[in-house]
């Protein structure tokens, strides 16, 4: 009988709730009646003791425990019902046991509420007594919540189970149960992280795996899977909305173009932020179609997304080179001009991504290189070409006792970055390469006089260490989990002290390329005009370096002038930031500090106490005061590990109004490359197989992705 109970459900919280009403019934009640307890209440003094609307909720939540003895301390109903055995079923607070003249047990019961009788011996169990409540008894009080509580109870018995939530965490001790909407939704999740097509869950090694593994997991069909898929995306988006609107003052964006294999042109649009904890976030808003790449449908695009979002506040709009992100850069700033959306009156807006710049500065410098680099890459692309030729070339490599493991790597040509992998794994093998003439007949019928020389190999040596100082340069600015933007002038620093070395160099080729290459450098960043005033004000904003790094270091390659120039600018600007940012209030950096208007006018109200009007004054002091405190200070020591982010954190009570700016300042990206990843993703998701999604599944897919992914990371 205890086991049938379990089975169902107990109702620990009811039977405590109206056991004060069914007191007087809980003896065993006699076919004549001759008990001697107390006769049972009336059938109003019973109805009046349902329980209020109030507390419905604590009734449906006990209803569902699976506990079937009452909690310690608490006197058992089941105790009162029958004094020679125990039972352990909560039912009993709602059925009474019958007993005949002797006082011996009949097998039936009742009901203490309608007294219909039902069998209740041990081989019936207590399940068609729960019935009775559930489906049939009419003054039974708190029906309702008892259906609701019945239908969400726990069927199963829980499992221990070792988990662990990631890789580096520990494994914990916890309870598992089989949940079939959990398992879809993790079903859900894993299709779109994974990549995986909808009819995966059609496949027939998934559905052997399920039943195997889950045999009481209901397989949805791909169509259930899709809008599941959706219906997720709508509960993410909401909450990344509730987000970027509670956790962020300003976001900086970045956005780029492409077109997938339908030939349909898409624009992702990326918001980065910093959030109150100081982390910093990258999060894909918009994968969405655009008419074309022109530069007023890209501007329209960019608005109207910003609109679906609520974003009417943006520092910063990273984009590559092209003339149509001009255009749809001067299109957005016309619109977001009327909402007061900027700071520094849009001056700041738009940021030339770093990597399309040296993409092309390093790209003028490979033109004096391009015969060296087309005769390597013919003899990388011909060995590449059959797996005889390829085995043939391993057994050179043997022969020339070249112990690199490393594989030929056939360049992009208009990648320059693919190109210096090209060259860095072909010049390792160039003694295999000269065997290779002489086992190989084709190979050097099929080139004759066009074979590498020795000096293109030297060339390609050369173009090499070249090109490695501007990869590595690439890597480092092109993270979107780290800022950036503090890196963008000491790297532009580092590729013009390069420049300068390549110029005076002996090697008449390498002198020629940073010629050439210092030539498309000044075209972008040969002036502080032509540069982002962010980029200089961001150095400023790192503790390591400030403003005497800022002068020293623009002073070394630039005339004292110039130097002197950009730090009136940036003064100037880090002085208007700190305005907008605190109001009508005025922050100086150093000399007289005037008392605001808001002062002004507290001392003309006769009304108003002496204390508020001093606490005021000194307010503005201190907050007048940071920027003098703060260059005031020495540097931090420079680390390579030191945490940005956390320092701001850290000094942020010191520097109330300043460490606002350097929050926002410090979430603007140096590339465009958050945006540009996406569309590597795009092209898995928009494969020849999966052609026919359409738009909105497409953004579903891979925001959703963006998104789960994004969401370990605590904000």
């Amino acid at each position: 009988m205890a086991s049938n109970s379990n089975r169902e459900f107990s109702s620990n919280s009811v039977s405590m709730r109206i056991s004060g009403n069914l007191n007087s019934k809980r003896k065993a009640i006699s076919s004549d009646g001759r008990d001697q307890m107390p006769p049972p209440p009336s059938r109003e003094n019973l109805n009046s003791s349902s329980p209020s609307s109030a507390n419905t909720q604590t009734v449906a939540s006990n209803f569902v425990s699976n506990e079937g003895t009452p909690n310690e301390g608490t006197p058992s109903p089941t105790s009162l019902a029958c004094a020679s055995k125990k039972v352990r079923s909560e039912v009993w607070v709602h059925f009474v046991k019958l007993k005949d003249d002797q006082g011996n047990e009949t097998g039936r019961a009742k009901c203490v509420y309608c007294s219909k009788g039902y069998l209740a011996n041990s081989e019936q169990g207590t399940s068609g007594l729960w019935k009775h409540l559930r489906d049939t008894c009419k003054k039974f009080p708190n029906k309702k919540e008892f259906v609701e509580a019945y239908k969400s109870r726990d069927k199963m018995q829980k499992i221990l189970n070792f988990q662990k939530a990631s890789e580096s965490e520990k494994s914990k001790l916890s309870c598992w149960q089989f949940d079939q909407q959990a398992c879809r939704d993790a079903l859900v999740k894993m299709i779109i992280k994974d990549e995986l097509p909808f009819r995966f869950v059609e496949g027939e090694g998934f559905r052997e795996f399920i039943q195997v593994s889950l045999p009481m997991f209901q397989i949805p069909s791909r169509y259930t899977i899709a809008r599941d898929c959706y219906y997720l995306f709508v509960q993410e988006k909401k909450k990344l909305h509730a987000l970027l609107t509670s956790q962020c003052q300003r976001v900086s964006l970045t956005t780029d173009t492409w077109t997938s294999i339908q030939n349909v042109s898409y624009l992702c649009l990326t918001a980065h932020f910093i959030d109150s904890g100081w982390n910093l976030h990258k999060r894909i808003l918009n994968f969405c179609v655009v008419k074309s790449h022109k530069g007023i449908n890209i501007g329209n695009a960019i608005d109207f997304c910003m609109d679906e979002w609520g974003l009417n506040k943006v520092m910063c709009i990273t984009v590559d080179n092209a003339s149509s992100n001009d255009t749809a850069v001067q299109q957005l700033k016309k619109k977001l001009t009327k909402k007061n959306a900027f700071v520094l009156g849009g001056e700041a807006f738009h940021m030339r991504c770093f990597a399309h710049i040296l993409q092309l500065v390093v790209k003028d410098g490979l033109e004096s290189a391009q015969y060296s680099i087309r005769r390597i890459r013919d003899v990388v692309k011909y060995v590449r070409g059959s797996p005889q030729r390829l085995e043939m070339f391993k057994k050179c490599c043997e022969s020339a006792n070249i112990k690199s493991k490393a594989s030929l790597q056939l360049d992009c040509p208009t990648r320059w970055n693919s190109t210096y992998l090209m060259l860095e794994s072909a010049v390792v093998y160039q003694k295999a390469f000269d065997k290779l003439e002489d086992v190989d007949s084709k190979f050097l019928g099929e080139f004759g006089n066009d074979m590498p020389s020795e000096v293109d190999w030297t060339k390609a040596r050369n173009l090499t260490r070249f090109l490695k100082r501007f990869y590595d340069v690439t890597c480092k600015i092109s993270g979107s989990l780290y800022s950036t933007s503090n890196l963008y002038f000491p790297e532009i620093m580092r590729v013009l002290k390069d420049l300068q070395a390549f110029q005076s160099s002996n090697d008449l080729n390498l002198a020629e390329m940073g010629r050439m290459m210092r030539e498309k450098f000044d075209k972008y960043w040969g002036s502080i005009q032509k540069m982002n005033v962010m980029l200089f004000i961001v150095v400023v904003l790192d503790p390591r370096y400030k403003m005497d790094y800022l002068a020293a270091k623009y002073k070394s390659f630039y005339s004292e002038n110039d130097a002197n120039d950009l730090v009136t600018r940036v003064t100037n600007s880090l002085r208007a930031l700190m305005d907008e940012y605190k109001g009508n209030e005025q922050v100086g950096m150093g000399g007289v500090i005037n008392p605001s208007n808001d002062v002004e006018d507290m001392v003309e109200d006769e009304e108003l106490d002496d204390y508020f009007i001093e606490r005021e004054k000194e307010q503005i002091l201190v907050s007048k005061g940071e920027l003098d405190r703060y260059f005031g200070e020495l540097p931090e020591k420079y680390t390579h590990d030191f945490d940005l982010l956390n320092w701001w954190k850290v000094n942020a009570v010191r520097y109330p109004i300043l460490s606002k700016v350097a929050k926002d300042v410090l979430a603007i990206q140096s590339s465009t490359v958050a945006s540009e990843s996406a569309f590597s993703t795009g092209g898995r998701t928009l494969d020849r197989f999966r052609s026919s999604l359409t738009p909105t599944t497409a953004e579903v897919l891979i925001c959703c992705q963006d998104w789960l992914r994004s969401s370990s990371k605590p904000i």
